[in-house]
């Protein structure tokens, strides 16, 4: 799986929570980060995890991504699945 249909697919588990926050689809890029930005909680964020290891059929060391600088935007999320860590 490449780096756009882990985008997408990040997009798509995100579903309107983007909007509810007044957030338009362009602002949903790399940089967003879901957590801080208010997207997800922690708990919402371990869930897209989750959500992603089973749609990509791969697990990852989740304590060790977090060891990274920008971990939960929306392309450390990317490298995490891409890169494993």
């Amino acid at each position: 799986m490449d780096r756009s249909a882990i985008f997408g697919l990040i997009v798509e588990k995100l579903g309107k929570r983007p909007e509810r926050l007044g957030l338009t689809a362009a602002e949903v890029t790399s940089d967003l980060d879901l957590v801080r930005s208010g997207v997800l909680d922690s708990l919402g964020f371990v869930d897209l995890i989750t959500e992603l290891e089973t749609a990509v059929g791969r697990q990852v060391e989740l304590d060790k991504a977090f060891d990274r600088p920008a971990a939960t935007t929306v392309g450390g999320v990317v490298d995490l699945f891409l890169n494993g860590q």
